[in-house]
């Protein structure tokens, strides 16, 4: 979908407050399960179902493990190894609708502040044109939001020729 051409929107105090509790609420289920923060090179360490081993995971603890108690490993319970691959196999699939959210949130603070920025920006050349007649506030305006444009050369918007 396209950039829109404004957006204009804001999120009331009560929709703000919804949205908190509803993720405090997914935090709150998943700590009351276990409380789980892998470092970084713990992350990097842990073995990774991919796609591509999903399968085989799913034919050894659902097929090959019942099949064959004498080969299941004394030191893990194929309760637990079914189990967790049940909670990572959900995990899954409402990661796909966490992962929407997450890009709708960015998608919709970009956009967001894409023209926030645009009128920002367009504030400034207003006041910077102002300045030339001295139009009260004007350098007030320059002043303040000049350091954003230091370095960067004429900020006005390119003047087309006929």
């Amino acid at each position: 979908m396209p950039m829109p051409s404004e957006m204009g929107l804001e999120f009331t105090p009560a929709e703000t407050t919804d949205l908190n509790t509803h993720f405090d609420a997914i935090l709150a289920i998943m700590n009351a399960k276990k409380i789980v923060q892998l470092t970084a090179a713990e992350r990097q360490a842990a073995q990774s179902a991919s796609e591509k081993r999903l399968p085989y995971i799913d034919n050894a603890i659902n097929n090959l493990a019942p099949a064959f108690p004498g080969l299941q490993p004394g030191y893990l319970t194929l309760v637990n190894a079914t189990k967790d691959f049940h909670a990572a196999t959900q995990l899954r699939e409402i990661a796909v609708k966490r992962n929407e959210v997450n890009d709708r949130m960015i998608d919709f603070a970009m956009a967001s502040e894409h023209f926030a920025y645009q009128y920002m920006r367009k504030l400034y050349n207003n006041a910077q044109e102002a300045q030339e007649i001295n139009t009260p506030g004007a350098d007030t305006v320059v002043e303040a939001l000049a350091p954003l444009f230091e370095g960067q050369g004429p900020q006005n918007d390119p003047v087309v020729n006929p």
